[in-house]
């Protein structure tokens, strides 16, 4: 990896927000931890997990903005063909991890979870568990 590059100015607005937004998904992350100590109800407990992923969405959108208005802008009007093509190297690779974990999370849902006991399994190969049960869609 080539040296460590900054882009958010300790001072900046953007670093502010978006450690703003970062303590409030820790803090969320904590009372999830606490619903589960306590014995929360599941759906309960999915629901604010839920509520946690949409934040880390919403985080990683701005910083992935600020960084596009700011770093990619500056590489790509530069004089250097090199660090133009990283930047565009940067930029693809952020999409192709993105596209990676929505397609495994859109398989595992599809599939089903092979680390689930039988009897609790979706899977379309196996048809137990809520599918065998004629639970499954309801």
């Amino acid at each position: 990896m080539p040296g460590k590059k900054t882009s958010v100015p300790s001072t900046s607005q953007a670093k502010t927000a978006l450690l703003s937004r970062l303590r409030t998904i820790e803090g969320h992350v904590r009372g999830i931890l606490r619903m589960v100590e306590a014995d929360a109800y599941c759906p309960e407990i999915l629901t604010q997990a839920l509520a946690v992923q949409r934040a880390i969405d919403r985080f990683s959108f701005e910083l992935l903005e600020h960084h596009l208005e700011t770093c990619f802008v500056s590489a790509v009007r530069g004089d250097s063909q090199q660090n133009r093509e990283e930047a565009l190297r940067e930029l693809l690779n952020i999409f192709q991890t993105s596209a990676k974990l929505k397609t495994a999370r859109h398989h595992q849902a599809v599939e089903g979870d092979d680390d689930l006991p039988a009897h609790l399994s979706t899977s379309k190969a196996g048809r137990s568990g809520l599918a065998a049960q004629g639970i499954e869609g309801r």
